[in-house]
């Protein structure tokens, strides 16, 4: 086996003050017969991929193809995942609904084009990582323009430098490989694959490990964020040391108006409110058959759950589970109770467990369900009619 390293040719470079002296340093090096192998700028020289003779790049044949494996991968996953997997029918769409899969397609087709054509290029440039890269030239990055090149054949060096200082060249040196003038050093080895598993390694680690921290599953593990990501709910009436007041609920502002242009209402919760709103409030809708109408349809939908269609807990869904037994609402009691007290209890909740509907029903609503109840409580309250009696033989009564 004959001895490369002596039939190496030698390598040198030169460096320029102008990118146009450059381009044309390199054209006339070509046409000599040595070879150019790359030429270093701080911004791209036109005209320069022409005089290397620089094929067109592969990378665009890479790109396309990682693009075809993303959106072959993202359609072939959806179609495998929704028609033959899991198939699910939604919305009365096919399985394979072609519309609903692009936006994952694409975004995977982007993704792998974009990893695959920057992976390809450090692939095919040989630019592994490396703990130290030697600089070509000091100015390479700067202000000069060098180029590096290997001498024809039954060359000497000092013939092309004369022409090179004709040329224009300001700088021009033969290049010694780092390893033959001194000895190879660790830190200028390329890292290799145990390097790349070593760096990893730690995360790999870490992933390992997050189940030991905790082996009930229905617990919460361990925060890494201090429990920023625990949500934090408040009720409306609940107490709070930064809050203006002390409670959660704030007031509005003075003169602030509802979304209908109504003034909000001056009470709080709680029986002593709910009897003032009785003493103050009155009814403002008289009955018509339309209010009555919306006023059952607000309270079938809202209040017969608990109170029963007819507001006596007969069909009352919690009634039925043993959960509670809400207030009959044809009851003496409630019938005494005035219409502004109704009002406050269904805009607050009662004062044990019912729920206010201040923020589901409008004010209307919540006073034309008081007249239906009223109208219920009428309806309870009329006698009802006695049964037929049937005279004995002979006329006796029985």
């Amino acid at each position: 086996m004959p001895n490369t390293e002596h039939l190496r040719r030698s390598r040198f470079r030169a460096s320029f003050a102008d990118p146009d002296r450059l381009l044309f340093a390199v054209k006339h090096l070509r046409a000599a017969g040595h070879t150019v192998l790359d030429t270093y700028s701080p911004f791209p020289v036109h005209g320069m991929d022409e005089a290397l003779g620089v094929r067109p790049s592969r990378l665009p044949r890479a790109c396309l193809a990682f693009a075809a494996l993303g959106l072959t991968l993202a359609f072939g996953f959806q179609i495998w995942s929704s028609a033959v997997d899991y198939p699910l029918r939604m919305g009365g769409k096919p399985l394979i609904a072609l519309p609903a899969f692009i936006p994952v397609a694409f975004e995977l087709t982007v993704l792998l084009a974009g990893l695959g054509v920057v992976a390809s290029f450090f692939a095919v440039a040989r630019m592994w990582p490396r703990l130290h890269v030697s600089d070509l030239h000091p100015g390479a990055n700067d202000d000069r323009f060098i180029l590096a090149a290997e001498l024809a054949m039954d060359t000497q060096f000092s013939a092309v430098a004369a022409d090179l200082d004709a040329l224009g060249a300001v700088e021009m040196s033969l290049l010694v490989e780092d390893r033959l003038v001194k000895g190879a050093s660790f830190w200028d080895r390329p890292a290799g694959a145990g390097a790349l598993i070593l760096a990893c390694l730690p995360a790999f680690l870490l992933v390992a490990s997050v189940p030991l921290f905790n082996r009930d599953f229905q617990k919460r593990n361990l925060a890494w964020d201090g429990g920023m990501g625990a949500p934090v709910s408040a009720q409306a009436f609940d107490a709070s040391a930064v809050l203006r007041g002390g409670l959660v609920l704030q007031a509005p502002p003075p003169g602030t108006l509802s979304r209908s242009g109504a003034a909000p209402l001056a009470f709080a919760p709680g029986k002593t409110e709910a009897e003032r709103a009785g003493r103050e409030l009155i009814n403002p809708y008289q009955p018509t058959q339309a209010r009555f109408n919306r006023g059952k349809a607000m309270f079938e939908r809202v209040c017969a759950t608990c109170h029963g269609r007819e507001g006596d807990n007969n069909g009352s869904v919690v009634v039925n589970r043993g959960a509670f037994a809400p207030t009959v609402l044809v009851s003496p009691l409630v019938r005494d109770m005035p219409d502004g007290r109704l009002f406050h209890i269904a805009t607050y909740g009662g004062p044990m467990k019912m729920k206010g509907y201040g923020d589901l029903l409008s004010r209307e609503d919540r006073w034309l369900v008081v007249l239906y109840i009223r109208e219920l409580q009428k309806a309870a309250a009329r006698p009802t009619s006695a049964p037929a009696v049937t005279p004995l033989p002979g006329g006796v009564q029985p």
